[in-house]
């Protein structure tokens, strides 16, 4: 499939960006409800997936309406990389992306994430086999600007096109900077160039950002932590109206997480989106400290539903 058609009925070229811990199945879910043109799941291990652990397994679940939907994989073995993606659990998403960008230490000490922006040779490899694997599927590469600047960020880009990759996203920000400073988007043009549809990835939250990269070359944009705690953000990219409730998505999000994981774990996953649902409302800090000692989803909820009824201005929001 084309990127075109991937993207064809889509409201706006949108990417909901993969972020361990925070893009599950549920939040997927929510994103789709708000205009999202294509979703990706938390990076997984491709050594992981070999080995069938089931844990890593875990992250592959989707609810029905997660469509145009993308598995991400991180590794840097060719051969490991293609072979995970013929697996059933893998099979049954619509796209492979490929995390070349991930700067955190234990990624990129295992030779993954980042690390192969300095092995261009090496990445090549894994798009190519990876590309082999899933043949008419299509895959992209996410990866950064560079490790400690952007003079490589174009030549990575062309040789993404070159082994085999159907688009990129590309987050226009070092390895060194992590998530700190602003992302500088002056060789997106050049990007551009090398042949590939770009999303363009970093701080973008509005419409008239998203036109700005469009203006700029990009084929569209990825959103990332400016769609927690604020799934509406591809609504209003898309200019689609929309009304918020956030008592009913939150409450939607914990139970579809029960339909699959242990309270335990709900518990601690759900801690984390609710923070960022209250962020920017007024007289939060008592409600967030209660929510991240809370011992169960159930309690989690019931805090939430108490500063809401104490604060029902905040409940919704709403562009109509």
């Amino acid at each position: 499939m084309s990127v075109e058609k991937l993207f064809a009925n889509a409201p706006a070229k949108t990417i909901l960006a993969p972020m361990a811990g925070y893009t599950d199945f549920a939040f997927r879910s929510i994103c789709k409800n708000y205009g999202v043109g294509l979703t990706v799941t938390e990076m997984v291990s491709a050594k992981a997936l070999v080995m069938g652990n089931e844990q890593t397994k875990e992250l592959l679940y989707r609810l029905p309406n997660d469509n145009n939907c993308f598995c991400q994989i991180f590794g840097h073995e060719p051969d490991v990389m293609a072979e995970c993606v013929t697996y059933p659990e893998l099979a049954k998403f619509e796209g492979i992306d490929i995390n070349m960008g991930c700067p955190v230490k234990k990624i990129v000490k295992g030779g993954d994430g980042s690390a192969l922006l300095e092995d261009p040779t090496l990445a090549s490899k894994c798009i190519t086999a990876v590309k082999n694997a899933i043949g008419s599927k299509p895959l992209s590469v996410k990866f950064r600007l560079g490790v400690d600047d952007d003079k490589h960020a174009v030549d990575f880009a062309k040789m993404c096109a070159d082994a085999g990759a159907d688009f990129i996203t590309v987050h226009f920000r070092t390895r060194k900077q992590m998530y700190a400073g602003h992302a500088d988007y002056t060789l997106l043009p050049q990007i551009a160039n090398c042949g590939l549809p770009v999303f363009a990835n970093g701080d973008i939250t509005t419409r008239e950002q998203y036109l700005q990269m469009l203006d700029m070359g990009a084929f569209g944009v990825a959103i990332g932590r400016g769609a927690l705690g604020k799934p509406q953000v591809f609504s209003d990219v898309a200019n689609l109206t929309y009304n918020v409730n956030f008592p009913q998505t939150i409450g939607f999000h914990a139970q579809s997480l029960l339909l699959h994981f242990p309270d335990k774990i709900v518990a601690n996953e759900l801690k984390k989106h609710v923070c960022f649902y209250l962020k920017g409302k007024r007289s939060t800090k008592n409600t967030v400290v209660a929510v991240n000692l809370a011992k169960s989803t159930e309690q989690i909820l019931q805090l939430v539903e108490e500063y809401f009824q104490m604060y029902p201005q905040f409940a919704e929001v709403t562009n109509d």
